[in-house]
């Protein structure tokens, strides 16, 4: 395997389950198309595990509406790519959180500044508990 442009692009865990669940249905469908079509077994068990893992983070409950939404409400506030993926990837739902996702954020945002962030993300992505 040739790696041709690393860090091409930063994906989401909403976006990784979203494409696995993808190819995972275009497999099934390829073998009810073609019994004799068989998949690798660590293939399986690996989209299985990870498949299984991200159905308990909060973006099992994301849609990409909801993403955008956020991203572009967050968009005054200057976050880097990194921090945005980190807010959408594990849904803070408190100052200390925001504290551990945000680089010097004590510097960059003021107290009330981390209460506007927080609320914004409590209300654009659902909460991963209720149903």
């Amino acid at each position: 395997m040739i790696i041709k442009n690393a860090r091409a692009a930063l994906v989401s865990n909403y976006e990784v389950l979203a494409l696995l669940e993808e190819r995972q249905d275009y497999q099934k469908h390829m073998v009810k198309a073609n019994p004799n079509l068989e998949y690798p077994e660590h293939l399986r068990t690996i989209q299985f595990e990870l498949i299984s893992f991200l159905g308990t983070t909060p973006c099992h409950r994301q849609n990409p509406e909801r993403i955008h939404s956020l991203l572009q409400k967050l968009a005054p506030f200057q976050l880097t790519m990194g921090e945005k993926l980190h807010i959408v990837n594990h849904r803070p739902a408190s100052d200390v959180d925001i504290y551990l996702l945000i680089e010097e954020c004590e510097e960059r945002f003021t107290p009330d500044q981390v209460q506007e962030m927080i609320d914004l993300i409590l209300h654009e992505l659902p909460d991963p508990e209720s149903h």
